[in-house]
């Protein structure tokens, strides 16, 4: 019996501690934080095949695991030479190289280090989605509450950070945005789009509190504590600078208007006036606050970001049709936009569909239809279908769709799931959006 109760216990805890991990030490790129969060992760994953050592204890989603993991395994395979020099630039580049050193190497990806780099990199979030799937309600709702917890850290963080201005000495990561709120991250826009994602996440709780003051009595701090999150996270909003992270915390909270709505179980009007007078004041406070930050924020048609998903876009025609390699922009991207960045760091582009085109081509866009097909239909179940489960594991399903769908969007502007931190948030959510279903396994 201790062993049982061991094995029980020991997922969840390894889960806590890679989500923990992740959000304190992820938000940068290539740092101890990320290993650390690897080696837990790796840790986690061996556990958890430990204790569930047939497919038929896993619930069908983890096999989308699988589209994440297997186009990265394939690029690190040999391939046939009439692959591995095909399309212009690749061919361009074993002429060039193939004098000093020989033919390219014989692997689909051109700088297979940084391939398993990626693939490494990949580790925490798919072991805290294997793992959450793998875990009871009670104890996805407090994995929502550490996620709460680490972002709002972040928060605090990043208002300290700009209270002490350029040379504070709270700010972690010497490529970050001096005299922004940046929090745990090393990028202003990763540290705002954190807290638009984790709204939903309050708007969910504070929801819950609502029903159970209905049944009991439910201590009035709880309420303060939360809203103060939430006024916390939109003044992280408005230091930051990010237009993009403005935009999508009020879409956000827009969005989560009808699951508040559909789950408050009070009866009458007041559970209307309730949802519609909360949303009406994020949003008031947040478009106030966006047109503050106007005043300081660059024209975005002039955003340098458009030049380089340019440059982005050439690298990828030249590399078809098989593509560079996951993980190899900063090697290819150089040839192609050198007069572009200047002074500037170009690490990614600034939009992780083309970036992901110039890396991977179809074996991307084949990768992806299934986890997009999987997200859709299961928007459509937690959204039109949701009768068979609770109201509670509903709401968190609703959520984080809707987190996930900011993360998504966002990554059509800038790079979030680049770093430790939101991948493995995604990860998470992800996992939120299964609801309890015939499919768990206790």
């Amino acid at each position: 019996m201790p062993l049982s109760k061991s094995l029980q216990t020991q997922p969840f805890v390894l889960t806590i501690t890679v989500l923990s991990l992740a959000l304190a030490f992820g938000g940068g790129q290539g740092n101890l934080g990320d290993t650390l969060a690897q080696l837990t992760a790796l840790a986690l994953l061996i556990v958890l095949i430990y204790r569930y050592p047939g497919m038929e204890y896993w619930p069908k989603a983890g096999v989308l695991v699988l589209f994440l993991v297997l186009p990265l395994l394939l690029f690190l395979l040999p391939w046939p030479e009439v692959l591995g020099q095909a399309g212009l630039a690749r061919g361009n580049l074993n002429g060039l190289l193939s004098p000093i050193i020989g033919d390219l190497n014989n692997q689909g990806s051109l700088t297979p280090i940084a391939t398993e780099r990626a693939l490494f990199w990949l580790l925490p979030a798919c072991a805290v989605y294997l793992a959450c799937l793998q875990s009871s309600f009670s104890q996805k709702k407090r994995l929502a509450t550490v996620l709460v917890f680490w972002v709002f850290v972040g928060a605090v963080l990043g208002l300290a950070q700009k209270a002490g201005g350029v040379d504070s000495i709270l700010y972690f990561f010497s490529n970050t945005n001096r005299n922004s709120s940046v929090g745990l991250f090393a990028n202003a826009n990763h540290y705002a789009i954190s807290m638009a994602v984790c709204l939903p996440l309050i708007w969910a709780i504070l929801t819950w509190a609502f029903n159970q003051s209905a049944e009991r009595h439910v201590n009035p701090l709880w309420f303060i504590t939360f809203g103060a999150v939430a006024i916390i996270f939109i003044l992280g909003f408005m230091l930051s600078g990010s237009r993009a992270g403005l935009a999508l915390g009020m879409f956000g909270c827009l969005l989560m208007l009808p699951a508040v709505i559909s789950a408050d179980q009070r009866k009458g009007a007041k559970h209307w006036m309730f949802a519609i007078l909360a949303v009406g004041l994020f949003l008031a406070v947040q478009v106030g606050f966006y047109f503050i930050t106007l005043n300081f924020q660059d024209n975005p048609l002039v955003d340098g970001r458009w030049q380089l998903n340019a440059y982005t876009k050439l690298a990828a025609d030249n590399f078809a049709p098989v593509g560079s390699g996951p993980g190899s922009f900063w090697f290819v991207f150089p040839q192609y936009g050198g007069l572009f960045t200047g002074a500037y760091i170009a690490n990614h582009a600034h939009n992780e569909y083309l970036e992901l085109w110039l890396e991977m081509r179809w074996l991307f866009v084949f990768s992806a239809i299934p986890l997009v097909v999987a997200y859709a239909f299961q928007g459509f179940k937690i959204w039109f279908r949701s009768k068979t489960y609770s109201v509670e594991s509903t709401l968190l399903a609703r959520a984080a769709w809707i987190g996930l769908l900011l993360l998504i969007i966002h990554s059509s502007v800038d790079y979030p799931l680049r770093t430790t931190t939101l991948l493995t948030v995604a990860g998470l959510l992800a996992a939120f959006i299964l609801p309890e279903s015939a499919d768990f396994q206790d």
